[in-house]
């Protein structure tokens, strides 16, 4: 019997264990989590656990950490609102609008996917740390700091590299690319407890 026990235990443990597909590990303000399938928010304060399906959603003058794994971070602030779907292999950040910086810390392998959708495009990545928002008009802009973005609206692509952004507006395709003037200083923003969640150490601008 204590054998079954123990094996009962374990089982339950290596459950809990998997059911956490990412995390909250910081939250500043108002900051809710909605469970997938739950018509409730619940206030997050920074140890919460998600799972793919869950919403969260931040007001202005908040800023939540969100760490996925071993594979990256989702930073967001100001007035936010996203959807994490998906899966580990194929995972897909749904934004109806907010601002947010994201990193991925190794390359995806060639059967995985990582994008981020916004009302106005969608954006590829492999391995990358890059910034991205989307306002009120629905208009987006993704500005590159590390390796390249696909961005996607209206059946084109713009590839985005380090130093770069594209615009998309609602209902358009991407503008061409051009050269952003955003300095890493501007990560300050998402800063809590001077914490970046190692995103800094993704920086790889090319050389004035």
């Amino acid at each position: 019997m204590r054998n079954i026990a123990a094996v009962v235990l374990l089982l339950a443990s290596a459950s809990w264990a998997r059911a956490a597909d990412a995390v909250i590990v910081q939250a500043k303000g108002q900051v809710y989590l909605q469970a997938k399938g739950s018509a409730r928010y619940v206030r997050v304060k920074g140890g919460e656990d998600m799972s793919y399906g869950d919403h969260v959603r931040a007001a202005a003058d908040s800023v939540a950490q969100i760490v996925l794994s071993d594979r990256g971070a989702v930073l967001v602030r100001g007035d936010s609102s996203f959807t994490l779907s998906g899966d580990a292999d194929h995972t897909l950040l749904n934004f109806r609008f907010g601002e947010f910086l994201i990193g991925l810390r190794k390359a995806l392998l060639s059967t995985q996917s990582f994008e981020v959708r916004t009302p106005a495009a969608v954006a590829a990545v492999r391995g990358t740390l890059f910034w991205g928002k989307s306002d009120e008009t629905k208009t987006t802009t993704y500005a590159g700091f590390g390796h390249t973005i696909a961005v996607t609206a209206r059946g084109q692509t713009v590839l985005v590299h380090a130093g770069e952004k594209t615009t998309v507006a609602f209902g358009q395709a991407p503008a061409a690319t051009a050269k952003h003037d955003i300095p890493v200083s501007y990560f300050d923003n998402f800063k809590l407890g001077g914490s970046l969640q190692n995103l800094g150490a993704l920086v790889d601008l090319p050389k004035p």
